[in-house]
């Protein structure tokens, strides 16, 4: 494999082939990749083989202890079914080649089932992504989603079919950046999730939005909506449609102080851009109590199961 720094144009490569599969994961997002700081986006290498796509970089020294001892961190493959294990065998020719140890990330259940006993694999159940049926997002139907119809309908009492009210779904455009800024500072400072380990990723998360607030301008792979209330903004939600015809919502932020704004953020961006996708992935939890028990309470047909696979021994 040749190996070279990865650049902006190759994701319209990655996007190709990722059309051919039913890939259910976000690895291969722009947002994901060039957001969070523990990819390293600098330090990221692309390698084109024909029909199979592979990435690699070296994470920051503050994550590398926590993943592997080896120089490079891979990602799962990017091909079609047949040629994963033949994916994975040019994988670990390469890491033998370079002297290095073998540590491919975040691959999927689909992938290993097909690689069978050949590897080591770890499980981390924090790092599985929530699989939704776009209908039951969006029609909400049926007693388990009970009290969610109830929240949507209190908040549409309350501040969009009120006497003056002015509330209203919309797209995101340039002059909302101050006004949804402002939102995630108070959203942070709410500290809806009590947890020391999701404050200090409260400055990668910072990191990601900015990145979204440019990608939702101008690119039709990515959108944005707000839900503006009387001129504030107490609503955000970013998100965008795979190749592979997945819908994943990436950020979803709110303002806890106007009851029922999660649930209507939701079904509002589901309504508005997930309507025919195969799954809509609401991402993993990060072993958060609180963000687990929200994600549950929307009942996910499935998970993307992520599983780190190594050389066995």
């Amino acid at each position: 494999m040749q190996f070279e720094k990865i650049k902006d144009e190759n994701f319209v490569r990655i996007a190709a082939l990722q059309r051919l599969t039913e890939y259910n994961g976000s690895e291969y997002s722009m947002l994901y990749l060039k957001g969070w700081d523990f990819f390293n986006y600098p330090s990221m290498e692309f390698s084109d083989c024909k029909d199979r796509i592979f990435i690699r970089f070296r994470p920051h020294d503050k994550y590398k202890e926590d993943v592997t001892d080896g120089k490079y961190v891979y990602l799962p493959p990017l091909t079609t079914s047949d040629k994963i294990a033949e994916a994975y065998g040019m994988i670990e020719d390469q890491c033998r080649e370079d002297g290095d140890v073998m540590y491919v990330m975040s691959t999927p259940k689909e992938y290993v089932d097909i690689l069978g006993d050949r590897y080591e694999y770890v499980f981390n159940e924090d790092y599985s992504e929530y699989l939704y049926a776009p209908s039951d997002l969006i029609d909400l139907r049926g007693k388990k989603y009970h009290s969610k119809r109830n929240h949507i309908a209190n908040f549409v009492r309350k501040y969009k079919s009120g006497e003056g009210s002015d509330c209203v779904f919309r797209p995101y455009v340039p002059d909302d950046r101050k006004g949804v800024l402002s939102l995630i500072d108070g959203w942070e400072e709410s500290k809806e999730f009590d947890s020391e380990e999701f404050d200090g990723m409260a400055d990668d998360e910072l990191s990601v939005i900015a990145l979204a607030l440019k990608l939702a301008v101008g690119r039709d792979e990515y959108f944005a909506d707000v839900v503006e209330c009387d001129g504030r903004i107490i609503g955000f939600s970013f998100g965008e449609i795979t190749p592979s015809g997945v819908g994943i919502t990436h950020i979803e932020k709110g303002n806890v102080n106007y009851d029922g704004v999660y649930p209507y953020l939701c079904n509002a961006f589901a309504r508005a851009h997930f309507a025919d996708v195969r799954y809509i992935n609401r991402q993993e939890d990060m072993g958060l109590e609180g963000l687990r028990r929200s994600k549950r309470s929307y009942h996910p047909v499935a998970f993307c199961e992520k599983y780190a696979v190594k050389i066995k021994g």
